[in-house]
């Protein structure tokens, strides 16, 4: 059974490194592995791989994740991230196990709540509604927010992009839906798993824009984001782990084939997961 938000704040050993900008919101569950298998895992899933025994997990936004591999700065023997793509270079057995949506998660007790629930596009417009977001150069909830907001202008539900954007405070994704329970956040754009964990309710954004139904994926793909070290475009959301060594195959293994822990914690886990991903295109 999913733990109440009261429980996962008591009983989960959230930390943050010093280690500079690539370990921003690191949050790591300090259980002992006897198997010594080291996973390291998207800011999102935290939780959920935390509840897979046998590893000693760290989190970090996908694309700080995958910069720490790269730099040799991590070795993992577990690799479970919120973009396939990002896995290019890395691997290609990728496996991929589960599904999200991209939602707008509001604090039941703000003064704005009712503003947000009744039309969250004119809210968000409002400069005393205090918004949060994670940073598209580090995460896929970063981008994909971004994504979705400039599918919502095209729309027409949305006048422009940037006055919304420049209205709301960037928060590792880690930390970002802790934020929004204790009442520091109006809202926050999260995953929908991430609203689930924390009990927050959520004003569900249209299937055009929320990056969870594979019949609007040429829609998705219409709008495109430059984040400096590559250029990511909208599509359906999904997750996807791989072993980087023989030690971390039964974890991967635990992590995405238990359908019901995935549900458990607000995922998607569709009928024929898990399944083999497509091979990335080769990028640095």
């Amino acid at each position: 059974m999913r733990q109440s938000r009261r429980q996962f704040l008591a009983g989960a050993a959230v930390t943050a490194t010093g280690a500079g900008s690539l370990a921003a919101g690191f949050g790591s569950f300090g259980g002992e592995s006897d198997a010594g298998v080291a996973a390291l895992v998207a800011g999102s899933l935290l939780s959920v791989a935390s509840d897979v025994p046998g590893a000693t997990v760290e989190a970090h936004g996908s694309l700080a994740a995958r910069r720490l591999v790269t730099e040799d700065a991590r070795a993992p023997d577990a690799l479970a991230l919120a973009d396939p793509a990002l896995f290019a270079g890395l691997t290609e057995n990728v496996v991929l196990f589960a599904t999200n949506a991209l939602t707008l998660a509001y604090d039941p007790d703000s003064a704005h709540a009712g503003a947000l629930r009744d039309d969250w596009t004119s809210a968000l417009r409002d400069d005393e509604i205090r918004v949060g977001r994670t940073d598209p150069a580090v995460d896929p909830l970063g981008y994909r927010t971004v994504l979705a907001l400039r599918l919502a202008a095209r729309r027409g539900l949305l006048d422009a992009v940037d006055p919304v954007l420049a209205n709301t405070t960037p928060l590792p994704e880690t930390q970002i839906a802790r934020v929004l329970d204790t009442g520091k956040l109006d809202a926050a754009f999260v995953y929908r798993s991430m609203a689930a964990e924390y009990g927050v309710p959520t004003v569900d954004l249209p299937a055009a824009i929320d990056f969870s139904d594979p019949d609007h994926a040429e829609t998705y793909g219409a709008v495109s984001l430059d984040i400096g070290e590559r250029t990511v475009s909208g599509g359906p959301i999904r997750y996807g782990a791989a072993a980087l060594t023989d030690r971390g195959r039964s974890w991967v293994r635990d992590l995405t084939r238990d359908a019901d822990r995935l549900r458990d914690h607000g995922f998607g886990a569709p009928d024929g997961y898990p399944a083999v991903a497509p091979s990335p295109p080769r990028s640095d």
